[in-house]
C-alpha cells in the first residue's frame, strides 16, 4: 500500500500538468471555434444576445478571443495565474447568466399521477455540481493557487532567472 501511495505522490506533478494542458486545450478549442467556426459564432452570438449583454457582437468576439488566448497560455504554462483569473471570470459569467438557468426548478416524476415536485436545495446542489463548468471552475482555482508546476513556460522562466 505504501508503494502505491508513493508512486501516486511521485506522479502528482505529472497529473497536474496533464490536467492543466487538457483544461487549457479545452478553452483554446472552444474559443477558437467561437472565433472562426460559423456555427459556433452563431451559437455564441445568440447566447450573448439572449442574455442581454451590451454590444453583443463585440462581447461574443472578445469572450471567444479571451477563451482562445488564455486557454493557449494555460496549456503552455504561460501566465498561469493570470490566465486562470480570466478564465474563472468567463466561467462565472457563463454560470450566473446562462448555465444556472438550465437547472430545473421542479421535477416531473416518472408516474404523472404523483404530481410535480419543487426542487429542494440538496437536489439543486447535485444539479449544480453536475454542470461541467463547476469542474472547470475547481480546476482553474487549483491552477490559480498553485501556479505553473512541473512543466511550462513559467517554470522555465523561474529556473532561468534563478527564482526557484
Amino acid at each position: 500500500m505504501k508503494t502505491i501511495l508513493s508512486n501516486l505522490e511521485k506522479n502528482t506533478v505529472n497529473i497536474y500538468v496533464i490536467c492543466r494542458i487538457l483544461i487549457g486545450l479545452f478553452f483554446f478549442i472552444a474559443g477558437f471555434n467561437k472565433l472562426f467556426h460559423p456555427i459556433f459564432q452563431g451559437y455564441m452570438l445568440n447566447t450573448i444576445t439572449s442574455i442581454g449583454f451590451p454590444f453583443p457582437q463585440f462581447t461574443a468576439n472578445f469572450t471567444a478571443f479571451c477563451e482562445c488566448v488564455f486557454g493557449l497560455f494555460l496549456m503552455l504554462g504561460f501566465w498561469t495565474r493570470i490566465s486562470s483569473v480570466f478564465l474563472i471570470i468567463i466561467i462565472l459569467v457563463a454560470l450566473f447568466t446562462h448555465d444556472l438557468n438550465s437547472i430545473p426548478k421542479e421535477l416531473v416524476p416518472v408516474n404523472p399521477e404523483t404530481g410535480v415536485y419543487e426542487v429542494d436545495p440538496f437536489t439543486w446542489l447535485s444539479y449544480f455540481l453536475y454542470l461541467p463548468q463547476t469542474l472547470y471552475l475547481l480546476f482553474l482555482l487549483l491552477f490559480l493557487f498553485q501556479g505553473c508546476t512541473g512543466f511550462g513556460i513559467d517554470c522555465f522562466r523561474k529556473t532561468k532567472t534563478g527564482n526557484s
